[in-house]
């Protein structure tokens, strides 16, 4: 057993208004005990049936590798102690027809000082979401950090020669189809209600918005050629794109509504996956301009153009990690597709998923830098999964076989 080491914060407690110090046992890497007891009925309430937020919270926990969890099944204040288990979360729920009100709590398990408590009201469809809130808050408060468990996932699922969008949660759950038919993909985020992607609709690849609430789906960039790939930049307000309107791929940029059209990439090489800097003063593309797909980086305008990728004949799918230091990317290496990750300048590359039966495409970073989601294709099925950077630990997040090209939000 690893050393244990004391980690002190200084946390406040919510309900006490008053300042504790915590001392917190963790092992050399920095990870946190934690111990989550099943929550209990309160007053009449009805029987919860499959719906679980204390295995939600646990299992968001557990994702980022900052906390070791132990699930409980009652309060065992000694054994806590024995264990050496600094903090645990409680709870009571209370469920009347379609409503569920979860209080949930943080304790220090010594000092029994309540640490975080909340208060949540939701609809029993939407008890998940509070189980994520309450995960963020307790992220904050024991690491001061923000957490990826209220973010979303888009991604292409194939059913049946359709191609539709689906949007869901982080870890895969609470499913909805943006789309019904058709051929859709490329989805990206816009911000939290919508989207973008490029639809066959009208039997050519166009690029179109959905609001994830309505369903509304507008037609942003439809001309005679194929347009392709669509990014979004919330700082600078423009979508990138790749467009065969002059003849071949290149890269333009344009306002949210189709206005203002520019041109970044101008010669006969094909140039295509744009991907926007956090920052939105860079952008990240391929170009075959040198004989072969590689990665280049530019200014927003097209100007000071930069190779960054020269280790193999084939890279794609550029995407900037949220702090803009890192790219990841699609790599072959010796006939395998792999994701690979290295700085905006092109050294320190690192293939991240090498070891890794089957190929790896499109990936796309945590909102918090923790993770890369990409596809995984083993065989006939493509699922989505995400790689812890920490420790490389494989995270499935579909097991249907069918989705592939997910991109994570930024929010």
């Amino acid at each position: 057993m690893k050393k244990l080491f004391a980690l002190f914060l200084t946390v406040i407690a919510v309900y006490s208004q008053k300042q504790v110090s915590l001392e917190i046992s963790a092992d050399q890497s920095g990870v946190i005990p934690i111990g989550i007891v099943i929550f209990q009925p309160a007053g009449n309430s009805e029987p919860m049936e499959d719906i679980r937020p204390w295995m939600t919270i646990a299992n968001d926990l557990d994702f980022t590798g900052n906390f070791s969890v132990k699930k409980l099944n009652e309060l065992d204040s000694v054994k806590l102690l024995q264990e050496q288990i600094p903090v645990y979360i409680t709870g009571t729920y209370l469920k009347v027809g379609d409503t569920v009100t979860l209080d949930i709590y943080l304790y220090d398990s010594g000092a029994k000082d309540l640490l975080l408590g909340k208060s949540y009201n939701f609809h029993k469809k939407d008890v998940n979401l509070a189980a994520h809130k309450y995960s963020c808050a307790v992220h904050k408060t024991l690491l001061g950090e923000d957490a990826p468990y209220e973010s979303k996932i888009v991604f292409v699922e194939k059913t049946k020669g359709n191609k539709n969008v689906v949007i869901c949660d982080y870890d895969g759950q609470n499913k909805h189809y943006l789309t019904k038919g058709g051929i859709n993909i490329m989805p990206s985020f816009i911000d939290d209600k919508n989207i973008l992607c490029v639809s066959y609709d009208r039997g050519k690849p166009d690029i179109y918005s959905i609001n994830t609430q309505q369903g509304k789906k507008t037609s942003i960039v439809a001309t005679r050629k194929v347009e392709s790939s669509p990014n979004y930049s919330e700082i600078n307000g423009r979508i990138a794109f790749a467009s065969s309107k002059s003849g071949n791929m290149e890269v333009y940029s344009i306002n949210k509504d189709g206005s203002g059209e520019q041109r970044i990439t101008v010669g006969n090489s094909i140039s295509t996956a744009p991907s926007w800097s956090p920052n939105g003063y860079k952008i990240a593309f391929v170009s075959d301009r040198s004989g072969s797909p590689q990665i280049y980086v530019a200014d927003r305008t097209g100007a000071n153009v930069q190779r960054i990728t020269y280790g193999g004949s084939y890279h794609d799918s550029p995407s900037w990690s949220p702090d803009g230091s890192k790219i990841a990317y699609t790599a072959q290496r010796n006939g395998k597709k792999m994701i690979a990750v290295s700085s905006v300048n092109g050294n320190d590359e690192e293939l991240i998923t090498a070891s890794i039966a089957g190929a790896q495409e499109y990936p796309s970073w945590s909102p918090d830098g923790s993770h890369v989601l990409f596809t995984l294709g083993q065989g006939d099925k493509t699922d989505i999964c995400a790689i812890r950077l920490k420790d490389k630990k494989l995270i499935k997040i579909t097991n249907s076989g069918n989705a592939e090209q997910s991109k994570w939000s930024h929010f």
